[in-house]
């Protein structure tokens, strides 16, 4: 009689383990944003990238320039990206990020928190 409570413990046990989620394959990435004469770099503070100049990276860009103080303001970022280390026939930095999508970023004036529609 004493060890029906304990089967039922450990089906009850079993039944409530969860499956392990699919990792992200984007991580998230915080840090400077600056498009400037053709080129669009991100610095996390340990690491500077250069940032793929496509669709994504014009969208960003178009949600920085409303807050920019001037046209070398930095803005803070939160984005998710793919890192891809360049060729070695190509100029630049060494590692690029792909934006995949745009979290928030940070307005530099107050500090307030600014999500993209």
């Amino acid at each position: 009689m004493r060890t029906l409570p304990f089967i039922l413990l450990i089906a009850f046990a079993a039944s409530c383990t969860q499956t392990p989620k699919k990792a992200d394959s984007n991580p998230q990435f915080y840090g400077e944003f600056l498009y400037f004469a053709d080129a669009a770099v991100l610095n996390t503070g340990t690491e500077i990238y250069g940032v793929i100049i496509d669709e994504k990276m014009h969208e960003l860009h178009d949600l920085c320039t409303t807050i920019k103080r001037d046209e070398y303001d930095m803005i803070p970022v939160y984005i998710k990206g793919k890192v891809e280390n360049k060729q070695p026939e190509e100029d630049g930095w060494d590692k690029r990020i792909k934006i995949t999508s745009i979290d928030s970023l940070v307005n530099p004036t107050d500090n307030s928190i600014l999500k993209p529609n």
